[in-house]
């Protein structure tokens, strides 16, 4: 018991599920990104095409993101941080730009793309 309360007052703890919550905001953005790109007005074609946008900016940001962290001493939360930021961005972008604005939504859905790298820096 003793040690759940320490737990519970440790604000480490906070922390983790503060950025365990923020860090699953953007899965809903990427699982239903191809609704939401044929809202945009575009055609099943082009759909496709600019959702594949998405997995090449994860690829990229993936890449830069552990190579940065392995090569620079302690910097695995700095990376993580700086690579979440323009996530979290993307969210706030996509809902409170205006319906019309089709090419500032596309971008700050792509911008959502970078959500995997503060994990997988943990495992570096």
């Amino acid at each position: 018991m003793r040690r759940m309360i320490e737990a519970l007052t440790d604000p480490k703890t906070w922390l983790f599920a503060l950025f365990s919550a923020l860090d699953n905001i953007p899965n809903s953005l990427t699982n239903q990104l191809q609704i939401i790109i044929v809202s945009f007005g575009f055609n099943p074609l082009q759909t496709t095409l600019l959702s594949s946008v998405s997995g090449v900016i994860e690829i990229v940001t993936i890449f830069t993101g552990v190579t940065i962290a392995s090569r620079i001493p302690n910097s695995i939360a700095w990376v993580g941080i700086s690579y979440f930021i323009p996530n979290l961005l993307g969210v706030f972008l996509v809902n409170f730009l205006p319906w019309h604005d089709k090419v500032g939504l596309l971008f700050s859905v792509w911008l959502t793309g970078m959500y995997d790298v503060p994990p997988l820096c943990r495992f570096i």
